[in-house]
Order: C-alpha cells, then structure tokens, then sequence
C-alpha cells in the first residue's frame, strides 16, 4: 500500500444522481456532502455502511478494555498502559465525537473541534482540480491538516465493506508473513478507522509505519502515535484473527 501522509480518501467516479452545490445528510454525527442524495447516491450507501462501523468500533473498544490480555492489543499496543487512550479513541470515533484540529500559521497552538465529515470528490466542490490530482488513480487515501474531513477515493468504492477471517495473515517464526502485508487494509472500514484515527489517535506527523510487521515492531510510545496501528488492530479484531506475533520474543524489529 502507498505511503500517504494525510487523512483524505477520494471519489473521483461520475455518479448519476444529482448534485447540489453542497449536498449534506448525516449518519448520526457523521456528516456526509457531496455524495449525492436520495436512493442509489452514495450517501445513501455511507448512511448505510456506518452504522455497522461504528457497531464493530464498539467491539475494538471492549477487546482494548483488556489491555495486554488480548493478543491482538498487545501486539500492536504493547503496553497495559496504553489501553486507556487507545479504548478511548476508538470510544471517540464511534461516538462521532468532535475532533480536535490545530490551527495553522500565527495562531499555531490553537485548536478548535469539528465534527467529522465524509467528503465524496465532485466537480462541484471548491479545490477539485487539486483534490482530484491528489487521489490520483489508485490511492485509497491521501491527506490533509485538517483531520476531521475525510475524502473518499474511486478505489474505497470497489472495496469488501470489512475484513474476514480469511484475511489474517499467517504468523510463522514470530513473524507475520509478508505476503498478507496488505490485505488486512484492503476494506472500507480499515480504511474509515485508518483515517479518522488522524483526527482521534495522534497529531499531525509527516510519515508513519504502514507494513504490518514495522508496524508490530513499533516501540509501546511510538505504536500509539501511528495511524496504521490503530487501524490493522480494529481490523483484526473485527476479523477474529487469532495469531499475533509476540513482541516480547521480536529481535530486530521483525521477531529475528
């Protein structure tokens, strides 16, 4: 998967139902514009898909309430520590809680909080051009500052709606095997929790471990601090994935 260093997923595909200037509909407190309105458009399929999201959001809350007694938490997490911020940011995004954005240029420093927005790319919306250019052709996400707006991309559409088991990738030696690197990610909701983890999980950072394996041999400070993190583990617990590398046995960040 691509390195992206934002928090925008786009659609760049013609969707045949109408637009207004700025269509909005919510989905509990998720905002939803520019995806069309009505049955067929997709913001008719987000109001759908979200509810389930945040239903399985619930459960990635309850297994980080066990901190280190879950495989999966503490590979990704590491510390009991931990689990407190990590529960409470996935309580957080279920919820659809405001997110806290900084504020740029003199008044750096500063937040304020919005609400959470998802964004389908439309020749309608201010800065498409640019947006679109963004996306590209086959990123599922890209990003900016500004973490409580989130952008869907023309590859999210033609993701599975979340992972399954089959999707867990083989633990051998300690190590998770390199061939499943990607397909944990490959789905709508690893792909919503990687996003909106920018806007509850961590502040603004430039780069991030996205392989599963740099991700697992992240140290207990920085792993809380990485988007990727966040959104495998949601992933995996969702899937009933039940083989996790033991961090305590890693030698050289890959269990060598």
């Amino acid at each position: 998967m691509k390195v992206h260093i934002s928090i925008i997923l786009i659609a760049t595909t013609a969707i045949s139902t109408s637009y207004a200037q700025d269509d909005f509909v919510q989905s509990g407190s998720y905002g939803i514009r520019y995806c069309g309105t009505g049955p067929g458009s997709r913001a008719a399929t987000l109001q759908d898909i979200l509810p389930n999201f945040l239903s399985k959001l619930r459960l990635v809350q309850a297994d980080a309430q066990k901190g280190n007694e879950s495989k999966a938490f503490r590979a990704f997490f590491k510390s009991q520590s931990n689990a407190p911020h990590v529960q409470g940011v996935f309580q957080r995004m279920a919820n659809g809680r405001p997110a806290i954005i900084p504020s740029e240029g003199r008044n750096i420093g500063h937040v304020r909080f919005e609400n959470p927005n998802l964004v389908c790319l439309h020749p309608t919306m201010p800065d498409y051009e640019a947006l679109r250019q963004q996306c590209g052709s086959t990123s599922i996400a890209t990003t900016k500052q500004n973490r409580a707006l989130v952008l869907l991309c023309q590859p999210y559409w033609g993701l599975d709606e979340e992972p399954e088991g089959i999707d867990c990738p083989v633990v051998r030696r300690n190590v998770f095997t390199q061939n499943n690197d990607n397909r944990m990610m490959r789905n709508q909701f690893a792909a919503f929790v990687h996003e909106m983890a920018h806007a509850y999980a961590v502040s603004w950072i430039p780069t991030e471990a996205k392989g599963i394996m740099d991700c697992v041999a992240l140290s207990a400070g920085a792993s809380v601090k990485n988007v990727q993190n966040f959104a495998l583990y949601a992933a995996m617990v969702v899937a009933g994935c039940t083989r996790y590398p033991d961090p305590d046995m890693l030698r050289g960040g890959h269990g060598k």
